[in-house]
């Protein structure tokens, strides 16, 4: 029996931080770093010199300490108990807290609304290809998962799944992986804790493992991923924790094999199959769905414009499941490149794309 599987960056579906939907501007590129800073220097026990000095610049572009910061800024200070900055009246601002334990509250990036046609858009594109099972990258929560599923995928196109799952990740912006599947989801793990040897988290959202039960009582493991992006320049940095991403991945499949032959690590991991961080991957026999004849030739990428160089979201089939592989696709419709290919007629402009990702897919021949 064919079972259609498949993978889709989403950009979230109902919300999203402005600064990612501006990110192609230079201060929406500096709100995603700054907010990374900002909570970085808040969780020390102690504030040096250096840190309020930090904490204060930043203040004085996104005016924190003001009771009346602008609407229409990228970060906003949620801020619980205690103070952070003190503001004197003739208007100069002072770090009044000494560390973490002064004060409660975290730095967040003020989220937008996804429009109504890209949201549809993305749903749209998920209806025409159909799949059985759904890797979501980029997806807020659960809830949102389940409201994306019943209000848009079932009530316009008469596509609900039975089954949907997200596991909060270590991503502090709401940007998930998850799972929609017609077929039941046995068991679970989080990988949110793995860790490097210098203590920092592994994965940029997690690893996790999908149990899913086929028809004769057979199993198949899916490994949803979002590897670190090359957000803000590839920095050895970057290249380096995509690795590890990488080589943990390709130990969490080894080690399903061991229950099931039936492992897939699919998501959109950020880099072109020639760089080193592949290098694990495609030990043991693992290959991605491109290796099969059926899969485009002329356009292989699945982000922008379909080149080469833009080939950053994946399906990696453990061997047998690479000998069940029947048919493999890209669905770009959602995407507005006219000049290329033929956007569905609801996407007539960019912000109407259901993503700048294109939905990948691939049939296999396993017991439904």
């Amino acid at each position: 029996m064919t079972i259609r599987i498949a993978s889709f960056n989403m950009e979230n579906l109902f919300t999203r931080p402005l600064a990612l939907s501006d990110e192609g501007r230079l201060a929406g590129r500096h709100a995603v770093e700054h907010h990374a800073e900002l909570n970085t220097i808040v969780e020390k026990a102690s504030y040096n010199q250096h840190d309020k000095q930090r904490l204060l610049a930043l203040d004085d572009v996104y005016r924190f300490s003001s009771l009346n910061a602008p609407s229409n800024s990228y970060l906003v200070l949620n801020r619980i108990r205690g103070q952070l900055y003190s503001r004197a009246r003739t208007g100069a601002v002072t770090v009044v807290a000494g560390g973490r334990a002064d004060w409660t509250g975290w730095f967040e990036l003020r989220m937008g609304e996804v429009t109504w046609a890209a949201t549809y858009n993305t749903a749209r594109v998920i209806a025409g290809v159909n799949p059985a099972i759904l890797v979501c990258v980029e997806v807020e929560s659960r809830p949102t998962l389940g409201r994306f599923n019943h209000q848009l995928l079932q009530a316009q196109f008469n596509l609900g799944y039975a089954h949907h799952m997200v596991i909060d990740g270590n991503d502090e912006r709401g940007i998930d992986v998850g799972l929609l599947s017609r077929y039941p989801i046995r068991s679970m793990a989080s990988h949110v804790d793995d860790l490097r040897p210098d203590g920092s988290h592994i994965f940029s959202r997690d690893c996790p493992e999908y149990w899913i039960a086929l028809g004769d009582g057979s199993e198949l493991l899916v490994l949803p991923n979002h590897f670190k992006s090359k957000r803000g320049g590839d920095t050895p940095a970057m290249r380096a924790r995509r690795r590890a991403q990488a080589e943990r991945a390709h130990a969490i499949a080894l080690a399903g094999l061991r229950r099931t032959p039936y492992v897939l690590i699919a998501g959109d991991l950020n880099d072109t199959p020639a760089q080193p961080l592949f290098d694990s991957l495609w030990q043991d026999g693992f290959a991605d769905i491109q290796s099969h004849p059926s899969y485009p030739a002329d356009r292989p990428g699945t982000y922008g414009t379909g080149t080469a160089a833009n080939k950053i979201d994946y399906l990696i089939m453990s061997p047998a499941l690479q000998q069940r592989l029947q048919a493999a696709g890209i669905a770009r419709q959602g995407s507005y490149h006219p000049t290329l290919w033929q956007p569905y007629d609801t996407v007539t402009k960019t912000s109407d794309e259901a993503s700048d990702h294109h939905l990948l897919w691939a049939d296999f021949d396993l017991p439904s």
